[in-house]
């Protein structure tokens, strides 16, 4: 009877060691086939975020510049270094004060290069603005408290030093090619900021990314943003009337900053632009 217990027992060892084994070579397979598809869906999923992202700043670019070449150029540089996506179709086009944009872009499948590609499509469109820039460029159309005989906007800071320009850039902190939709201008800590034009203050406080923000608007359409003080550093609020070169704050660095530095943007119609396109330059003692 002992024998016979023994011998069940080591039957039972034997099948059990048999089965694990099975097991183990069933599901090794699906989990790397698991990890195969969850990867070939991520990079799947950041194409095509970056492709609604570009597209949308290459329209941002033809419209608010009108040039159908540069904003074309703007969206294939955002692919530069994502050399496993292809560009299959681009068009940029402005017809009837609008500019409409299509990109195709085909996505490999990262586990089989025999196998089609994914293929994804976007659209998207936007108003000119280009039209409306007579009313704030130097040879424009006076229009308002803003032009006068030192330009259209006062600069923001008494000394400039440009660390950053307006366009894409590989970012700082987030290692990632993105749009800076500003100006960068370096001092110490405290250097005071001053508006760049008569308006209202409609926002002065805490915002994502700056750290702390002012927004004023100077009507027309225009607006110009301060950004990275620190909170005792903003010295004006929400409606409050300012005049061009009044103090509205302290150079700080807080939010998403590497240094001290004021962020200064300007829009037009809610598009970021190039600021140094509407800054009075001969105001400004350049290092």
């Amino acid at each position: 009877m002992e024998k016979w217990f023994v011998s069940l027992t080591r039957w039972s060892q034997r099948h059990r060691k048999g089965a694990s084994t099975t097991e183990f070579v069933v599901i090794l397979p699906l989990f790397f086939l698991l990890s195969l598809v969850v990867w070939q869906l991520v990079e799947a999923g950041m194409a095509v975020l970056e492709t609604q992202a570009a597209l949308r700043d290459a329209v941002k670019i033809a419209s608010t510049t009108g040039d159908e070449e540069k904003a074309q150029d703007q969206f294939k540089l955002s692919f530069a270094d994502r050399e496993r996506v292809e560009i299959e179709k681009l068009e940029i086009k402005i017809e009837d004060d609008e500019v409409k944009a299509l990109a195709k872009v085909k996505i490999p499948v990262i586990f089989d290069s025999d196998l089609a590609p994914i293929t994804y499509e976007s659209k998207s469109k936007a108003p000119v603005l280009q039209q409306n820039f007579a009313m704030f460029t130097f040879g424009g159309v006076a229009s308002g408290p803003l032009l006068t005989s030192g330009g259209v906007l006062g600069p923001p800071v008494g000394a400039w030093h440009m660390t950053s320009p307006f366009g894409y850039r590989f970012h700082p902190i987030r290692h990632v090619r993105k749009l800076h939709a500003g100006i960068d201008l370096a001092g110490p800590v405290g250097t005071p900021i001053y508006a760049a034009g008569d308006g209202i203050v409609v926002k002065a406080g805490e915002s994502n990314g700056f750290g702390n923000l002012i927004i004023i608007d100077h009507g027309n359409g225009m607006q110009t943003w301060y950004g990275h003080m620190y909170s005792n550093m903003i010295y004006v609020r929400p409606g409050q009337q300012v005049k061009r070169g009044d103090h509205i704050a302290g150079i700080g660095s807080a939010g998403g900053s590497t240094g001290p530095h004021l962020h200064f943007e300007v829009h037009i119609g809610g598009q970021p632009v190039d600021p140094l396109r509407y800054v009075s330059r001969n105001q400004v003692a350049q290092k």
